[in-house]
């Protein structure tokens, strides 16, 4: 989110918090990713839980491609509400040490 240029504490349901505008849009995704993965492990039994909802959702998360989609779906919400994207400060530079092209999917190293 920081990275993105929105302010993780500033939040629109969520308040109060350190990460507020990140529990909002983790609100969007939540019902179609990680509430029926927890559910799925619930119905039968694993020997470690939490692991098994872990891997579940990471899978889940690439396969969906939920990591490229968030950042343009925030765009999308907050021009629904007449907001603009933030834009970079003229001053601002590029990385010193750009990301090198990866060779694997979304969540994987180079």
């Amino acid at each position: 989110m920081l990275a993105a240029g929105y302010a993780p504490a500033i939040g629109f349901i969520h308040t109060g918090k350190a990460l507020s505008f990140v529990y909002d849009i983790a609100d969007i995704y939540k019902f179609d990713t990680v509430v029926p993965i927890a559910f799925a492990v619930a119905a039968k039994p694993v020997p470690n839980v939490e692991r098994e909802v872990r891997i579940r959702c990471r899978d889940a998360f690439r396969q969906s491609r939920l990591l490229e989609r968030i950042i343009p779906d925030i765009e999308t919400l907050l021009a629904e509400g007449g907001i603009t994207p933030p834009v970079a400060p003229a001053e601002s530079v590029a990385p010193a040490i750009p990301n090198p092209e990866s060779i694997g999917d979304v969540g994987h190293r180079s």
